[in-house]
Order: C-alpha cells, then structure tokens, then sequence
C-alpha cells in the first residue's frame, strides 16, 4: 500500500477554498533551507487542475538549475533577492517584485539574498 506524505495526510492542495499564512510557511521553508545541502526548501500549496502555487526558500547563493515549465509561470518575490536568467535577459527580482515567463522558456535563478518566492503556474 502506497504512503501518503505527512504533509498531504494534514493539508489538502486543493478545494473550493484554501487559506494560508506566507509568513508562517516562509519561516519554516528558510529553516529548512538552512539545514538542506542545496540552500532551498519548496512546499506546493495548491494542486489544483492546470493550477501549481509552490513556496520556495532558498539561502542566499542557491540556485535553481536551467528548467522549463511546461506552463505560463509568475514569480513574485515575497522576501530578499535572486536572479532569473533565460536565453533573452537577465531579470534582477527584490522583495515586491513580479516576473512572469512564458510556457516553455527555459530559465535559471540565483539567489543573491535569502529569498522566498511564490510560484503560480498554469499548466498546460
């Protein structure tokens, strides 16, 4: 019999409605990346059809490797600083900030400040 994580026996990712406090789940995401060996913890909150929203903390100097999603994707910076790299530009993103990619461009990020950022994705 398959395991659920822990995570998903407590939290739905999904529903009419969901609420949640940022605040709280960026705090435990940078204790978590503080102790990882990559400098980055994520947590999806919403799991939904075409819809993906991720928290992600990552320790200054993290980076995110070059990846695709397969859908339009919005990061918005809620905490610190980090770097979106793609073929076209380089896009410098700080606290307040949103950067939006289309399907398919394929993107790096590092982060030059502990940073937490939320990511919607709209899959396809």
């Amino acid at each position: 019999m398959p395991r659920t994580h822990t995570y998903l026996r407590t939290h739905s990712l999904a529903g009419k409605i969901l609420g949640f406090d940022l605040a709280a789940e960026d705090a435990k995401l940078q204790q978590q990346a503080s102790a990882a060996k990559s400098r980055r913890a994520a947590k999806t909150l919403v799991k939904e059809g075409r819809l993906r929203v991720t928290l992600v903390a990552l320790r200054k100097g993290a980076v995110l490797g070059a990846h695709t999603v397969e859908g339009d994707v919005s990061l918005q910076v809620l905490r610190g600083a980090f770097e979106v790299r793609t073929v076209q530009r380089r896009i410098r993103g700080r606290k307040g900030s949103l950067i939006v990619l289309r399907a398919s461009v394929e993107h790096e990020a590092t982060a030059t400040r502990d940073t937490t950022v939320l990511i919607t994705a709209s899959m396809r």
